[in-house]
Protein backbone atom coordinates (compact mmCIF):
# COMPACT_ATOMS: atom_id res chain seq x y z
CA UNK A 1 0.00 0.00 0.00
CA UNK A 2 1.13 3.14 -1.02
CA UNK A 3 0.68 6.64 0.99
CA UNK A 4 -1.43 9.25 -0.42
CA UNK A 5 0.00 12.17 -2.48
CA UNK A 6 0.72 15.47 -1.23
CA UNK A 7 -1.79 16.41 -4.06
CA UNK A 8 -4.91 13.80 -2.92
CA UNK A 9 -4.06 14.83 0.87
CA UNK A 10 -4.44 18.75 -0.10
CA UNK A 11 -7.79 17.77 -1.89
CA UNK A 12 -9.12 16.26 1.10
CA UNK A 13 -8.00 19.22 2.95
CA UNK A 14 -9.72 21.81 1.21
CA UNK A 15 -13.04 19.76 1.32
CA UNK A 16 -12.87 20.02 5.12
CA UNK A 17 -12.50 24.19 4.73
CA UNK A 18 -15.26 24.58 1.91
CA UNK A 19 -17.13 22.29 4.45
CA UNK A 20 -16.51 24.92 7.77
CA UNK A 21 -17.17 27.76 4.93
CA UNK A 22 -20.26 26.41 4.25
CA UNK A 23 -21.59 25.68 7.67
CA UNK A 24 -20.58 29.29 8.73
CA UNK A 25 -22.17 30.66 6.02
CA UNK A 26 -25.54 29.21 7.34
CA UNK A 27 -25.22 29.83 10.73
CA UNK A 28 -24.79 33.99 9.51
CA UNK A 29 -27.72 34.04 7.18
CA UNK A 30 -29.81 32.01 10.06
CA UNK A 31 -28.42 35.12 12.62
CA UNK A 32 -29.37 37.74 9.95
CA UNK A 33 -33.08 36.78 10.20
CA UNK A 34 -32.97 38.04 13.78
CA UNK A 35 -35.97 40.48 14.84
CA UNK A 36 -35.11 43.87 13.63
CA UNK A 37 -36.46 45.33 17.08
CA UNK A 38 -33.36 43.00 18.68
CA UNK A 39 -30.74 44.75 16.31
CA UNK A 40 -32.03 47.81 16.98
CA UNK A 41 -32.20 47.58 20.68
CA UNK A 42 -29.59 48.11 23.34
CA UNK A 43 -30.57 47.13 27.17
CA UNK A 44 -34.17 48.28 26.36
CA UNK A 45 -32.91 51.55 24.73
CA UNK A 46 -33.20 52.36 20.64
CA UNK A 47 -30.32 52.81 19.29
CA UNK A 48 -30.82 55.71 17.09
CA UNK A 49 -28.54 55.01 14.19
CA UNK A 50 -30.10 51.45 13.36
CA UNK A 51 -33.68 53.55 12.45
CA UNK A 52 -34.76 55.95 9.69
CA UNK A 53 -35.81 59.50 10.38
CA UNK A 54 -39.15 58.70 9.58
CA UNK A 55 -39.10 55.69 12.78
CA UNK A 56 -37.74 57.86 14.83
CA UNK A 57 -39.86 60.47 14.26
CA UNK A 58 -42.67 57.83 14.75
CA UNK A 59 -41.28 57.21 18.33
CA UNK A 60 -41.06 60.93 19.39
CA UNK A 61 -45.06 60.47 18.43
CA UNK A 62 -45.27 57.52 20.87
CA UNK A 63 -43.24 58.99 23.26
CA UNK A 64 -44.93 62.38 23.24
CA UNK A 65 -48.49 60.39 24.28
CA UNK A 66 -47.19 57.33 26.65
CA UNK A 67 -50.52 56.29 27.58
CA UNK A 68 -51.73 56.02 24.57
CA UNK A 69 -51.47 52.60 22.69
CA UNK A 70 -50.75 53.35 19.09
CA UNK A 71 -50.67 51.54 16.03
CA UNK A 72 -47.87 53.06 13.95
CA UNK A 73 -48.87 53.69 10.06
CA UNK A 74 -46.82 55.60 7.52
CA UNK A 75 -43.81 57.03 7.57
CA UNK A 76 -41.64 59.09 5.25
CA UNK A 77 -38.91 61.97 4.77
CA UNK A 78 -38.26 64.80 2.85
CA UNK A 79 -34.60 67.05 2.41
CA UNK A 80 -34.77 70.68 1.84
CA UNK A 81 -31.84 71.33 2.24
CA UNK A 82 -28.61 69.39 2.90
CA UNK A 83 -28.67 69.71 6.56
CA UNK A 84 -31.98 69.17 7.25
CA UNK A 85 -34.56 66.72 6.63
CA UNK A 86 -38.37 66.38 7.56
CA UNK A 87 -40.10 63.59 8.75
CA UNK A 88 -42.93 62.85 9.63
CA UNK A 89 -45.39 59.81 10.68
CA UNK A 90 -48.90 58.56 11.06
CA UNK A 91 -50.26 56.57 13.57
CA UNK A 92 -53.24 55.17 14.73
CA UNK A 93 -55.14 54.94 18.44
CA UNK A 94 -55.75 51.55 19.57
CA UNK A 95 -56.77 52.33 23.43
CA UNK A 96 -60.19 54.75 22.39
CA UNK A 97 -63.23 52.70 23.27
CA UNK A 98 -65.36 52.77 20.25
CA UNK A 99 -67.49 55.64 20.12
CA UNK A 100 -65.60 58.01 21.17
CA UNK A 101 -65.24 61.64 20.41
CA UNK A 102 -61.54 62.00 20.28
CA UNK A 103 -60.32 61.44 16.79
CA UNK A 104 -57.91 58.54 16.80
CA UNK A 105 -56.30 59.25 13.55
CA UNK A 106 -52.73 60.68 14.50
CA UNK A 107 -49.96 62.46 12.60
CA UNK A 108 -46.23 64.54 13.24
CA UNK A 109 -44.31 66.41 11.83
CA UNK A 110 -40.40 66.26 12.95
CA UNK A 111 -37.30 68.47 11.77
CA UNK A 112 -33.63 66.82 11.87
CA UNK A 113 -30.73 69.01 11.51
CA UNK A 114 -27.63 67.60 10.93
CA UNK A 115 -29.74 64.42 12.29
CA UNK A 116 -30.37 65.77 15.38
CA UNK A 117 -34.48 66.45 16.06
CA UNK A 118 -34.95 70.41 16.11
CA UNK A 119 -38.88 70.85 16.37
CA UNK A 120 -41.70 68.51 16.47
CA UNK A 121 -45.23 69.62 16.13
CA UNK A 122 -48.82 67.80 16.35
CA UNK A 123 -50.30 67.98 12.55
CA UNK A 124 -53.47 66.07 13.33
CA UNK A 125 -54.71 65.00 16.75
CA UNK A 126 -52.32 64.27 19.79
CA UNK A 127 -52.69 65.60 23.49
CA UNK A 128 -55.37 67.35 24.94
CA UNK A 129 -54.38 70.56 25.85
CA UNK A 130 -54.35 71.33 29.47
CA UNK A 131 -56.86 73.20 31.11
CA UNK A 132 -54.87 75.28 32.95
Amino acid sequence: MTAPSVAAQLRRGAGWHLGCAIALLVVAGLLGGCDQQQLTQFRGRVAPDTLGLGDRCALFMQRAMPSAQIDIGDRSSTSPDIRTIIATAQGTRTDLPPGSPVDPNLAVECTFTDSVLTAFRWTKGGPQPSPH
